[in-house]
């Protein structure tokens, strides 16, 4: 009986923040951070899925699958302007310690309505939802090397003692 119960709190906290990053952020009414549930990967597998401007090839409705069946109270957000689904962001979460975001990623078309914010979206919505539950880090796996001068600026520092040496961490 219990399951349900914490799985729809948790649910909860997740759309709470993303409620709160929209609002953080002074987005409209049109921008929605939810839950990656069958609306989500429906839209990933008909516009993302074999696209070829992806930089990654991941199959996020198999991911986020895996994630939420293995981590039910992983971090997850699909990020949507109107009925464009234009970010996927998922994580593990130690209640104690962490939010963790191991996998983000924004529309490949260089046109989506929300080109270039994505990642403030995503790490707004999982720094609010670190907030809710109250937990001291945010953490990024696996960052693109890349990306790393665009997440210090962030206020993210190289952790490399996390597990490798593109993880992140912000307190």
């Amino acid at each position: 009986m219990q399951g349900p119960v914490i799985r729809s709190a948790h649910a909860k906290r997740l759309m709470q923040a993303g409620m709160l990053a929209v609002a953080k952020l002074g987005l409209g009414s049109d921008v929605r951070c939810e839950i990656i549930a069958g609306a989500a990967r429906m839209a990933f597998t008909e516009t993302w899925f074999g696209h070829r401007d992806r930089s990654v090839d991941w199959d996020w409705a198999a991911l986020s699958a895996k994630f939420q069946n293995g981590h039910p109270k992983c971090f997850n957000a699909a990020i949507w302007h109107d009925t464009t689904l234009c970010g996927l962001a998922i994580g593990a979460m130690n209640r104690d310690r962490f939010v963790a975001l191991d996998f983000l990623e924004g529309h490949p078309d260089p046109m989506h309505p929300l080109k270039g914010q994505v990642i403030g979206i995503a790490l707004t919505m999982a720094e609010a939802y670190r907030q809710l539950i109250g937990v001291p880090e945010l953490r990024l796996h696996h960052v693109d090397p890349n990306l790393i001068p665009l997440y210090t600026m962030q206020g993210f520092a190289l952790a490399p003692d996390l597990g490798g040496p593109h993880h992140m961490v912000r307190r």
